[in-house]
């Protein structure tokens, strides 16, 4: 019995980011012209990763939440590499997160995790681009 009170309480806590995420996803894909995407995110121009990082950045939410938005950009035209980079971006780097981190570790600590996470992500997006 405690695995099924386990399962149920994290579906709970799952279940808002995830009408949250299929709700974006959707508004992205039926609301966001496919030229306002294709225009500025399906190009492989080497800005996209670094500005998809930084949009990323002020939101908050778990990595279940962000899968359908990213099948919504992935479907407008933007590069698997693209969108990946704004899932991790979304995940690890957010501003709530960084408030999070900043309890437990000095701006220091803090500013080099953020720099190594920034330079992973974005070199992530740039290889699957590259690849796919």
């Amino acid at each position: 019995m405690y695995w099924w009170n386990d399962g149920f309480k994290i579906t709970k806590e799952i279940f808002p980011y995830v009408v949250l995420g299929v709700g974006l996803g959707a508004l992205i894909h039926g609301f966001v012209p496919a030229s306002f995407v294709e225009t500025y995110l399906s190009s492989r121009a080497w800005w996209t990763i670094p500005a998809v990082v930084l949009l990323g950045a002020p939101l908050y939410a778990n990595s279940v939440s962000v899968i359908p938005i990213m099948e919504a950009f992935v479907g407008k035209g933007v590069p698997l590499g693209t969108a990946l980079a704004f899932m991790t971006a979304i995940v690890t780097v957010s501003l709530p997160m960084i408030l999070i981190l900043r309890k437990v570790m000095k701006w220091q600590l803090l500013a080099i995790f953020l720099t190594i996470t920034i330079i992973g992500i974005m070199f992530m997006g740039y290889l699957f681009n590259f690849i796919f």
